[in-house]
């Protein structure tokens, strides 16, 4: 009884969160459209204009704690449900919370509404990620605080249907629509034009994967005569059209994901775009990708060969961890960070195995926060030396020490030790493995957790314990109150999303 009324006060709060956002939706657009029309001096002296602004603010604020209350009801249940939660394949999908049915549209835009453990982390980390970009970048402006709340406010309500769609052409409109916002922040707040070339290069080099992507959907609808992704458990495909679906399914979300050897376009993004963008792409979105392939990996029966996949992501890991070691831009080599770690998670759910899967899932999670603190810790060391290069910037315990001692704390969380998301969920990826392939396992976590990470800190490790240069020896700037505030943000969440995981898990 207790499980039922668990997961059906779970279910209660994810629609009323749905609708709620809604409602601000339509609150922001009012917002919006007075904005446009009245003068910003005007707005600053309308009452009802600043109450409906701070309304809009605390409500999205209201929306995450009523998310994260259904989240926690949802843990409930498939924790007693399993008592370990997600130790079988089969609960990935079976702990689907049905919501809703769209009878009104079309039929082929209908779809069951459900949600999945996947998805509500994704929500999760639109939410926690979508908070630190915000506030990352330069919000000053009464103007730009307007936009950012009607635009979070429209990228969650994306977001929300994205990870609760059951319908594949549905699905992949709002993973298409997801890139919107992403081109206009580079586009509009970066004022150079190597970050708009940068934008436009992420933006080409996605939508060739989003062409595979829709191929592989018209594929799998031509074929099945169906658009819905429970359908298609129920279907068995033969081993060309598998093969077929396969191959364009992991290249098109690799383009995004990224994937060896698609991710350049990674690298030369993250060092021309702002430190926001820089936070939201591998923090969040990037993640989208990794859903789209969770979601069609674990609806589709898809009986081959996965080697030559599996091999494709160990060169990633191989090859990013290799040009840790050469880097001198620290934004670069947080983004091969990035690479590696997507490999990493890309390989896991490509093994198949639910334990694999898990920790793909709770890594997802891991390079989220981390990611997220990482790039802010990056920004911070640009404030402050107007430079990233690991020459220039030495020092940084010496001249800064709440910074050199944030970044401490960083790389203790990135090297995975006990106790920490990242082991736990390095832990379930390697022991997934390790069953299947030990030579595998034991190359990957070689390169991986030995070399990549050895590569990694040692550039940290430098620019954090180095002789301070002459001209910056005396630099009196430590963290401002706003920075340690995002920095604390990032480790209140890594801290308790470790201390939930080891209650779960």
């Amino acid at each position: 009884m207790f499980n039922l009324n668990t997961i059906y006060l779970s279910r209660i709060f994810i629609e009323f969160n749905f609708y709620f956002l809604f409602f601000l939706f339509l609150i922001s657009s009012i917002i919006f459209y007075f904005s446009k029309i009245i003068s910003i001096q005007n707005l600053n002296q309308n009452s009802v204009f600043n109450f409906l602004k701070l309304a809009n603010i605390f409500g999205i604020l209201i929306s995450f704690f009523i998310h994260i209350i259904s989240f926690w009801f949802y843990c409930i249940y498939s924790y007693n449900l399993s008592l370990n939660i997600f130790s079988d394949i089969n609960l990935y999908n079976s702990n689907s919370i049905e919501l809703l049915n769209n009878s009104l549209l079309p039929n082929y835009f209908k779809s069951n509404i459900t949600i999945d453990f996947f998805g509500l982390i994704l929500l999760t980390l639109a939410y926690i990620v979508g908070f630190v970009s915000i506030l990352a970048l330069d919000t000053r402006l009464y103007w730009k605080n307007i936009k950012y709340i009607f635009s979070f406010t429209i990228f969650l309500l994306i977001v929300y249907v994205y990870v609760t769609v059951s319908n594949i052409l549905l699905f992949f409109m709002c993973y298409e629509l997801l890139l919107i916002p992403s081109f206009l922040i580079v586009y509009f707040v970066s004022p150079s034009r190597r970050a708009i070339q940068a934008s436009l290069y992420f933006v080409i080099w996605t939508q060739l994967g989003s062409l595979l992507v829709l191929i592989a959907i018209s594929y799998i609808i031509s074929i099945t005569n169906t658009y819905e992704f429970n359908d298609l458990k129920y279907f068995n495909f033969t081993n060309s059209e598998s093969t077929i679906i396969i191959f364009l399914i992991f290249l098109g979300f690799g383009f995004k994901a990224p994937i060896w050897p698609f991710h350049y376009w990674l690298t030369k993004t993250h060092v021309e775009a702002p430190s926001g963008f820089s936070i939201y792409l591998s923090g969040f979105l990037v993640k989208t990708a990794l859903y789209g392939f969770y979601k069609f990996n674990t609806s589709i029966f898809i009986d081959i060969d996965s080697s030559i996949f599996i091999a494709i992501c160990i060169m990633g890991v191989v090859d990013s961890s290799l040009k840790m070691w050469g880097q001198t831009d620290l934004k670069k080599l947080v983004a091969y960070g990035t690479i590696q770690e997507m490999n990493i998670i890309y390989l896991a759910f490509c093994w198949g195995d639910s334990c694999a899967i898990l920790g793909g899932i709770l890594f997802s999670a891991t390079h989220a926060f981390l990611s997220a603190l990482m790039f802010f810790l990056v920004d911070c060391i640009y404030r402050r030396y107007h430079t990233r290069s690991l020459v220039e910037v030495n020092g940084i315990l010496h001249i800064t020490p709440n910074l050199g001692l944030s970044i401490l704390f960083m790389l203790v969380f990135f090297s995975g030790i006990p106790g920490t998301i990242k082991f736990i969920s390095e832990f379930y990826i390697f022991s997934g493995l390790l069953e299947a392939s030990p030579f595998i396992c034991f190359i990957l976590m070689l390169v991986a957790n030995v070399l990549g990470l050895i590569g990694f800190s040692k550039s940290w490790f430098n620019a954090t314990f180095g002789m301070p240069k002459k001209n910056t020896k005396y630099l009196p700037m430590d963290l401002s109150f706003k920075e340690s505030y995002i920095i604390l943000y990032c480790f209140f969440f890594l801290f308790i999303f470790s201390y939930f995981s080891s209650i779960f898990f």
